[in-house]
């Protein structure tokens, strides 16, 4: 199993972290629950919004490593949708670390033939619903919510974002909610039929029930403490559910734009796709569609099979480039390399949007963009880039990047020693490389593991139980071993665009088979 898509679904910050490169003890599900103990995330912000920002948590590795050991025979692990077959909107590809691949252009249909029966779309959400869910309400099959609680500091109250242990074990809640809801409904003779994305509620209904139904789903969320989120909800009909989603159709119509406008033969055609979706994006209503346009434009086979050797690069294909990255850094992911293998491709046109772009990133609270901006200015090997944002970087709180910075080196000996005052468990992960790539750290490897690795929990204490020397040792055997043999956390440059396209390919094998199918 690839432990980097359990430690992150989803969230593209999977291909810089490289769990998989670690040793484990020979099964992790051998440690006893008993040898470990409750352990602190690190905390990694992304955008969620244009100024605002969603936290995820990444747990301990063998707190995430064990639990995932243990639970990864509970039914239809590796697929939820399964426990929820006739509601749940999408299903899981645990190889991809990502949604089915034509899973939502099969639910969109889907949405429209619904919007034909019934009057509206109303689209409800549960507030807050991770940080509501308490463990004790979630089904461990008898074995103890440790597993869950010892990754998010003993925590009962609400699951940790961003890992899939969370992900499955909150739609095995929402499961629960949807059958509670569907009977509900039948008990007041509503017509209608709803799905569910994580905690977003699509019901489709005539206009007679719309407060009905809103009423409905505010009680049965009661019944699970749980709230609706009065002040966020969308009523569709199908004229403006179908100006809304364009997406599909505009990458139809760029794709066969510029096929009319690309020969195989030529060594002169214009980069026509660039100009194209800085057109397509300005007729999208908000920047979460432009950035899925974008992103999944750059992640189509067409574009990844696209020999850029062909196409002659003009100066208004820069600013437009630049333009595209800015409105979504992701996309610096499946494109940056084909860009910088391209002989005509000036880097030092793009070289002043990176330098600035990078440092203003690093003045917000959106890592997983500080990241992207890292990768595309080492893929351009613009890599000058970085000595100048050091402090930035400190200051910055992103242990990720944090962790590159000193795998390369360009830390000063009092930017170390800054680092070195950060002793708290929470900033475990760069710590784990500040050891790493300090040669003193590194030589009193085993205080060096006590003073920055061990949990807080099984720290040395007078008098200590044996049990707890026990737990330390399950650590410090770990860290040790790991830290001796020179593996690292995170990935190289290389490996992340190797990670990469590995996850694309194995996106366009799903395309295949379903296009066969």
């Amino acid at each position: 199993m690839d432990y980097n898509n359990i430690y992150n679904f989803k969230n593209p910050i999977r291909h810089f972290i490289n769990i998989d490169n670690l040793i484990f003890p020979t099964s992790p599900a051998s440690i006893d629950i008993d040898d470990t103990c409750w352990t602190k995330p690190i905390k990694f912000t992304i955008r969620k919004n244009d100024n605002s920002f969603r936290t995820l948590k990444l747990p301990n590795i063998i707190s995430l490593t064990c639990a995932y050991e243990h639970f990864k025979t509970f039914p239809h692990f590796d697929d939820p949708q399964q426990l929820d077959i006739s509601h749940k909107r999408l299903s899981v590809r645990l190889n991809t670390g990502d949604f089915t691949i034509g899973a939502y252009d099969v639910q969109l249909e889907s949405d429209f033939k619904e919007l034909c029966v019934y009057d509206n779309l109303i689209k409800l959400d549960i507030k807050e619903f991770y940080g509501r869910l308490y463990t004790h309400y979630l089904d461990f099959n008898g074995l103890p919510d440790r597993y869950i609680t010892n990754m998010n500091f003993g925590a009962t109250n609400g699951l940790i974002m961003g890992n899939y242990l969370s992900l499955y074990f909150a739609e095995q809640h929402l499961s629960k909610i949807s059958y509670v809801l569907e009977n509900a409904l039948a008990e007041q003779n509503i017509v209608c039929d709803f799905t569910y994305f994580s905690d977003d509620f699509y019901f489709f209904c005539n206009k007679e029930n719309i407060s009905k139904i809103i009423q409905i789903f505010y009680s049965v969320l009661d019944q699970f403490d749980l709230q609706g989120n009065e002040n966020k909800y969308e009523i569709w009909d199908y004229e403006k559910f179908n100006s809304y989603n364009v997406i599909a159709r505009y990458w139809k119509k760029l794709i066969a734009h510029c096929n009319t406008h690309y020969s195989s033969e030529s060594s002169q055609n214009k980069l026509v796709f660039i100009n194209q979706i800085v057109y397509r994006i300005s007729q999208l209503y908000d920047e979460k569609q432009k950035k899925v346009f974008i992103n999944n434009f750059f992640k189509t086979k067409y574009f990844r099979t696209l020999n850029l050797e062909k196409f002659i690069t003009k100066k208004y294909d820069y600013h437009q480039l630049c333009y595209i990255f800015r409105t979504s850094p992701e996309s610096l992911l499946y494109c940056i390399d084909k860009f910088s293998y391209m002989n005509n491709f000036d880097k030092n046109e793009v070289k002043k949007f990176f330098k600035i772009r990078f440092a203003e990133s690093l003045k917000t609270p959106f890592h997983e963009e500080q990241l992207y901006y890292f990768y595309a200015i080492n893929e351009l090997e613009l890599t000058d880039i970085l000595a100048d944002n050091t402090e930035l970087v400190l200051r910055s709180k992103n242990q990720v990047l944090i962790s590159y910075y000193l795998s390369i080196h360009l830390f000063s000996e009092q930017d170390i020693d800054i680092l070195k005052n950060n002793t708290d468990e929470a900033y475990w992960f760069q710590n784990y490389h500040l050891i790493l790539y300090t040669p003193n750290l590194l030589a009193d490897l085993e205080n060096s593991v006590l003073s920055y690795l061990i949990p807080e929990k099984c720290r040395p204490v007078p008098n200590e139980k044996s049990s707890a020397v026990r737990r330390r040792a399950t650590y410090m055997d770990f860290y040790k071993e790991n830290l001796s043999n020179g593996k690292a956390l995170i990935q190289t440059i290389n490996d992340i665009e190797n990670a990469i396209h590995e996850y694309l390919d194995l996106r366009f094998e799903e395309e295949e088979h379903l296009f066969i199918q």
